[in-house]
């Protein structure tokens, strides 16, 4: 009977995705995974909802998860790399289309995904070749021109030493080649947090309270402590008692 209900389920969210309601379908597929959590159908589909709605992290965990039920499937290892080509990872994307080929070497889906993978793969290495020479260049040229300002378009040049000059010029250089780095390192921590897990609010919300509590047994410590009788009236009296 469950196994009915979740191809029921199933069939409601393929309904929806041929509709483009993606988010709906996730609701179906979930509630089917409720009724059937070993069917690795199910989780592969939720990820192709997933990726639609740039929910990365959990349809790369779903991706994972129809992989882990049914390893021999190439559709699993299609969805990871569906994900990974999402958010920049080409080089993991052939990774996970060439293991479904592997499976299945006659998928032509399999094959233009590699194909347009590939042609990602060839534009970036370009441009990590290309990317010094630019970021290095225009600040040599910055560097060049605040040279050739300062001794035309002031009336004493305060830079006059020609080593010094030349060095100006490379160290602009340089900090073209540290903005390029930059660059390269927010990129990269980009496409990184695109597949972390979002932070749960509700459960935040619902978390431990920051304010310490006293425990129980901590009150009844305090509530052992010997009190001395009658207070700071009683020992007053008792002092004055001493001296007469």
């Amino acid at each position: 009977m469950s196994k009915e209900k979740a191809n029921q389920l199933k069939e409601e969210g393929n309904k929806c995705v041929k509709e483009g309601n993606y988010a709906e379908a996730v609701l179906h597929y979930t509630h089917a995974i409720g009724q059937d959590g070993r069917n690795h159908v199910l989780y592969s589909n939720r990820s192709l909802c997933f990726l639609k709605l740039h929910q990365y992290y959990y349809a790369m965990e779903d991706a994972k998860e129809s992989i882990k039920l049914k390893s021999d499937w190439p559709k699993g290892f299609f969805r990871k790399g569906e994900v990974e080509f999402a958010v920049g990872n080409y080089t993991l994307a052939m990774m996970a289309y060439k293991q479904a080929e592997l499976i299945d070497p006659t998928d032509q889906g399999i094959k233009v995904a590699m194909l347009k993978t590939t042609k990602e793969v060839i534009r970036v290495r370009k441009e990590e070749r290309r990317q010094p020479w630019l970021y290095g260049g225009v600040g040599l040229l910055i560097g060049f021109i605040i040279v050739l300002a300062d001794q035309f378009l002031t009336d004493k040049p305060s830079i006059q030493n020609i080593v010094l000059q030349i060095l100006l010029i490379i160290v602009f250089g340089g900090m073209g080649l540290l903005v390029l780095k930059t660059y390269k390192f927010v990129i990269e921590s980009q496409q990184s947090s695109l597949l972390e897990e979002p932070v749960d609010l509700m459960k935040a919300m619902n978390g431990e309270d920051d304010l310490p509590e006293t425990s129980s047994t901590e009150t009844k410590e305090t509530d052992k402590k010997p009190h001395r009788k009658g207070g700071v009236g009683s020992a007053r009296q008792r002092y004055k008692m001493g001296k007469s």
